[in-house]
């Protein structure tokens, strides 16, 4: 790699690097990311760090500054549909997008991510704060070689520029109020009433039910429960950002399912009743007043997977506050990504559940001493999109992980309908039929799908939720299979567990960076 000076590049750039009030609201999509990037590399240590980010990374942080690189290593990428990477020196390789969010790029010995940046400008006439993403340009972000012994930080900038893409306005105001009135008992039997005649006319095949966790509750703290709730209308967002459908395109096979593999996958599959009757899953969670489902999802999943490896019921699950508080990748309890989560659990380890529990309030703290764990400490590995990267999921390759390797996390877009599920086999009442898949789908909530079966021949997906055993079907849900109901088929992503070859050192690693952060803060 060739050095060079880099101080007019990101002296030009500064002013890309603030960061906005609210939750990430950047939106780019591939065919906006594809092209030619240039790569900035900073040096490259033998201890990860947190890039200047904080832990977790919300909206009120400032955004770390690309200084730090001024006099760092350049490298040209090339980004190709509809996963490719190419470099000048004639290395091969895969990226993805991160949902909208930003992307990541294997290629040689190395993995880079970052976010995709955003400012605020305010309008010169209304002076309202508008939202800009620069899909052209990247935050700062974070990159590291193969064996995790080589970490650094980076800024990438397309060689060709992207033009600011604005996010569509928030609510109205008469809309934000409408979000804070509060749902009483008789409001919500009445709305539940209206809803099941509804349902029962239109023959959807699945009831709703009054769910009592919501009465006394806000709209908007509701609303809390499925995640990211993005203030732009869905129609906005997509509005002339599908330019990039899949037409003609064959949905291509992830490497670690070209095996040998039985002809037919059984007509049905639970992981809460595997086939020697065991129940492989953690039992129902609620998330509580946090939007931690992409959080608690993915740690599920990974405990779940590191059960069935182990062929051990009774492991200790991991921790979910580990990394919804200290991830760097996630906004905490405003929302993140399952594929980040993962991505962090491999970058950095995992912890038993014992070491930091779940606690809504909670902070990043250990609850135990690493240096007395005992036995074997794991990480997170070979984190994934269904499809090898995102948008390229199928029934099919969704069905085939879900059996051979054990549960994953989906994410959908609820409906409003949604919340007050009771029991059946859950259709929107505005499913379609795509023949084409966008390159991008609005997903909001993210769950556990644990099996797959049929109900008087409706196929359908069942998925464990995490807002108590009091909702739904004992926690669970029952959605359409085979349709991308809600978008559940969209976005679907899996991790394995291994052994930690450097035993936990880069856990170690983490927490006593932190503490002498916090150190030089009381000092």
């Amino acid at each position: 790699m060739a050095r060079l000076n880099v101080a007019v590049l990101v002296t030009s750039l500064a002013t890309l690097a603030q960061r906005a009030t609210s939750d990430l609201p950047v939106h780019c999509l591939r065919h906006q990311v594809e092209g030619e990037w240039n790569f900035v590399l900073g040096e490259a240590s033998s201890k990860r760090s947190s890039c200047g980010h904080a832990h977790p990374d919300t909206e009120d942080d400032a955004q770390p500054s690309r200084d730090v690189m001024r006099n760092g290593t350049s490298r040209l990428i090339e980004l190709r549909s509809p996963n490719l990477v190419r470099t000048k020196e004639g290395q091969r390789g895969t990226w993805t997008m991160v949902y909208d969010e930003g992307f990541e790029v294997k290629v040689g010995d190395h993995t880079f991510f970052a976010f995709s940046n955003f400012t605020f400008q305010r309008d010169a006439v209304t002076h309202e704060k508008k939202n800009f993403s620069h899909c052209g340009d990247t935050m700062v972000g974070w990159f590291h070689n193969l064996d995790r012994t080589e970490f650094g930080c980076y800024f990438a900038t397309k060689v060709q520029p992207e033009a600011p893409v604005p996010l569509p306005a928030s609510k109205s105001a008469a809309s934000r109020s409408a979000q804070d009135k509060t749902m009483t008992h008789t409001a919500m039997t009445q709305k539940v009433a209206r809803l099941n005649a509804r349902l029962n006319m239109l023959q959807l095949g699945w009831k709703a039910g009054v769910v009592r966790k919501w009465i006394g509750k806000t709209v908007r703290e509701i609303n809390g429960y499925a995640g990211i709730r993005r203030l732009a209308p869905a129609r906005e967002l997509h509005r002339d950002m599908m330019l990039q459908a899949t037409a003609g395109r064959r949905h291509s096979r992830p490497s670690f399912l070209q095996r040998s593999r039985p002809a037919a996958l059984p007509s049905s599959w639970d992981w809460s009743n595997a086939t020697d009757g065991t129940d492989w899953l953690e039992p129902v969670m609620d998330q509580s007043d946090c939007g931690s489902c992409y959080a608690a999802s993915t740690m599920r999943m990974l405990s779940t997977r590191h059960k069935i490896r182990q062929n051990n019921a009774s492991v200790l699950p991991w921790s979910i506050n580990m990394p919804l508080f200290c991830g760097e990748y996630n906004q905490g309890c405003k929302g993140g990504y399952p594929f980040l989560m993962s991505k962090w659990s491999s970058d950095v380890g995992l912890v038993p559940a014992t070491c930091m529990r779940y606690d809504t309030a909670g902070t990043c703290k250990l609850e135990c001493d690493l240096d007395k764990l005992e036995g074997k400490r794991y990480r997170a590995d070979n984190y994934r999109y269904v499809g090898s990267f995102y948008g390229n999921a199928s029934t099919e390759a969704i069905m085939e992980e879900l059996y051979h390797n054990g549960p994953m996390v989906v994410s959908f877009e609820p409906a409003e309908d949604f919340m007050y599920y009771s029991d059946g086999v859950y259709k929107s009442e505005g499913l379609h039929n795509q023949t084409e898949k966008p390159e991008w789908e609005k997903v909001d909530h993210a769950v556990l799908l644990v099996g797959y079966g049929e109900d008087n021949g409706t196929p359908y997906w069942r998925i464990q939720n995490s807002w108590g055993p009091d909702w739904g079907e004992d926690g669970f849900f029952r959605m359409l299979r085979g349709k991308d109901e809600s978008g559940i088929e969209s976005i679907a992503v899996a991790a394995d567990v291994v052994e930690d070859p450097h035993n936990g050192r880069h856990v170690k690693d983490f927490f006593d960076s932190l503490e002498q952060k916090n150190k030089k803060k009381t000092a």
